[in-house]
């Protein structure tokens, strides 16, 4: 085998191995993003998916990090003796692993949409404007009542409260 025939076999090995780690990290970015998918809000969650969604929330930290860890190693061995084509793909590889790694600490339903009301604000029933047709969730405990009305349960949808003294958890 000649000098040039080798060095035409190492970079397709190079573009080979390029291709195969840019899979892996769309593939770990996959694994990021099920849970997400899987556990969206306002539609029917079917229970054995919810129960690998919840499988993989719970174990994904350290297996995308691993991932992340694995494929940037490998990619950064391969980038010193890889020519330009396998670099255009081991850019990305390494990139998208990074963020599929970030991803698994992020919950866009509660740090986004569904961020519950911690302190919320209250008012008398005659300052608070409540119209006779709003719909409200009323809490009693202890002679003590609280009425949180529909239209703002239904961004927050968890209200975080206390009430004759004990700490409540109002959702809907």
């Amino acid at each position: 085998m000649t000098e040039g025939q080798r060095g035409a076999r190492t970079s397709v090995q190079n573009i080979i191995l390029g291709s195969c780690l840019l899979l892996a990290s769309v593939a770990a970015l996959a694994l990021a993003l099920f849970p997400i998918y899987i556990i969206r809000p306002f539609r029917e969650q079917k229970p054995a998916a919810l129960q690998h969604a919840l499988w993989v929330t719970l174990h994904d930290k350290p297996i995308l990090f691993g991932l992340f860890l694995l494929i940037a190693i490998c990619a950064l061995f391969v980038w010193r003796r890889a020519g330009w084509v396998p670099r255009l793909l081991l850019a990305p590889a390494m990139t998208i692993a990074l963020l599929a790694a970030a991803a698994a600490w992020v919950n866009p339903y509660e740090q986004m949409m569904f961020h519950p009301f911690g302190e919320p604000r209250y008012v008398t029933i005659q300052q608070a404007g409540i119209d006779a047709k709003d719909m409200v969730i009323a809490v009693t405990l202890g002679g003590e009542s609280r009425a949180y009305p529909i239209r703002e349960m239904g961004y927050h949808h968890v209200v975080n409260d206390r009430l004759h003294q004990l700490p409540i958890v109002v959702t809907y």
